[in-house]
């Protein structure tokens, strides 16, 4: 289809935002460039906007009323938290609600909910047995034979966590009601902070999010734990596309498939998927010529201004990658470059 006709705007029905914690400054240039050209808001149709953990918290700035503002102050709350060896699961949480509050301000919470183009759809997980304890001994356990579970199954996290969708628009998003498995709520003024705390809670390192509001009683955590990157087919039986920005060239489907390499989304769920990522010429370019992790806490835990001025530095040279998209979209060349997901 984009080989024939390019990407016009009224093609694309979802953006997928992957988890991946700091990888996501890789991210800032793509979404600045659909924001300030309004690119996804030209079709004429509804959007979905669906992710876990950093990728959600993209997606629901880009949801706030003044959208680049949103995203900036996200971007400097996420930079600028710093943690020493001292930080427990309880002071990192209270760190990511406020980051969470940073960002999302009282007025584009009705806003959001209430979106003249954009639905959300927010990927978390309910703990189920162990998984849903606070202890991190059983939290440990829950992880270490969820794995080992996973190795053998792609449904084998099933067992300690459950997939729980947190949703706004006029109506269900299609793939909720498709072959998903897993629990739907709609998100209102009362859940949506907790549920952007709980999409991002990282279990053994941040505490979950108890009884989220409107939502089956339990703890809430990362939603990447199931739907790392993509797991699920947004388009279905549509013709239309999910626009997807990768951190690489691999889609890994969930938290603890990123080692199993043969390990691939289900085929369904990339039939309509666009994928961009970054090359190797631009890794290059970024301090230490790699993308940010979730290690660089630690490697700069005793130098954070460092930290900070390293992914200050991919945000900027991510802009690169932006102005490059849309250049290639707006010129038609798009339908030359793009060739089929291996």
């Amino acid at each position: 289809m984009i080989r024939q006709d390019g990407l016009k705007p009224v093609r694309v029905r979802v953006l997928i935002g992957p988890a991946g914690g700091p990888k996501w400054f890789v991210s800032v240039g793509f979404d600045k460039a659909l924001m300030k050209t309004r690119f996804l808001e030209n079709n004429g149709q509804r959007i979905l906007l669906a992710g876990a953990s950093a990728g959600a918290w993209r997606c629901i700035a880009m949801a706030c009323k003044d959208p680049l503002d949103a995203y900036e102050k996200l971007r400097i709350a996420y930079s600028r938290n710093v943690f020493t060896p001292l930080d427990t699961p309880a002071t990192i949480g209270k760190a990511l609600r406020n980051n969470v509050q940073s960002f999302l301000r009282d007025e584009d919470v009705p806003f959001i909910l209430k979106h003249p183009v954009f639905d959300l759809a927010v990927h978390c997980v309910k703990g189920r047995g162990m998984g849903g304890s606070e202890y991190r001994r059983f939290q440990g356990a829950a992880l270490l034979f969820g794995a080992i579970l996973n190795t053998v199954s792609r449904t084998g996290m099933a067992v300690f966590f459950e997939r729980v969708v947190f949703f706004s628009g006029p109506r269900e998003p299609l793939f909720l009601r498709h072959s998903f498995k897993g629990v739907s709520v709609r998100l209102n003024e009362k859940n949506i902070r907790m549920v952007a705390v709980a999409t991002g809670s990282l279990p053994y390192i941040i505490s979950g999010v108890k009884n989220i509001a409107g939502a089956p009683e339990g703890v809430y955590r990362d939603g990447g734990l199931l739907d790392y990157q993509i797991n699920q087919d947004y388009c279905p039986g549509d013709d239309g596309v999910a626009l997807f920005f990768n951190y690489q060239e691999r889609i890994v489907p969930g938290w603890f498939d990123k080692n199993l390499f043969w390990r691939r989304p289900p085929g369904e769920a990339l039939a309509r998927v666009l994928q961009v990522y970054p090359g190797e010429e631009f890794v290059k370019l970024l301090p230490g010529c790699r993308i940010p992790d979730r290690n660089d806490f630690k490697t700069f835990v005793n130098d954070p201004a460092e930290r900070i001025r390293r992914w200050d530095e991919v945000s900027r040279l991510s802009e690169i990658l932006g102005e490059e998209f849309m250049e290639t979209v707006e010129s038609g060349r798009i339908s030359t470059l793009v060739r089929p997901l291996r």
